[in-house]
């Protein structure tokens, strides 16, 4: 009984990891000279004469390379745009705001203030 639940549990992690340590992503894309682009993982597999002109597609961050300053142009737009966006959302909300106080304001003035 305890050999065949031990086999079991073996086996069992021997599956996860082996379908948890797949095939790693590519990384760097580049086009041959008939045009055609392949990805690989590693730079040094990258043809030498289409070394330089290889691109970096996989994730950023801790351990990998920095964002193309091309990247870095078009997050830096992106961001302004979204920035720009939430700024206006937020004056939208404020003259809303503005606008139902105003309103409350007049109606108070209509009725009159309070009597004993």
């Amino acid at each position: 009984m305890r050999r065949s639940l031990r086999f079991a549990v073996a086996m069992g992690l021997s599956a996860g990891i082996l379908l948890v340590a797949g095939q790693a992503d590519a990384q760097y894309q580049y086009t041959d000279a008939k045009g055609v682009s392949k990805v690989v993982q590693y730079k040094l597999d990258v043809p030498a004469t289409y070394r330089d002109a290889a691109v970096w597609i996989g994730p950023t961050g801790i351990g990998k390379p920095a964002l193309s300053e091309e990247a870095r142009q078009t997050k830096r737009r992106d961001d302004a745009y979204r920035g720009n966006a939430a700024q206006r959302q937020q004056q939208k909300v404020q003259e809303a705001n503005e606008l139902e106080r105003q309103k409350q304001w007049r109606q108070q003035q209509r009725v009159g203030p309070p009597t004993r």
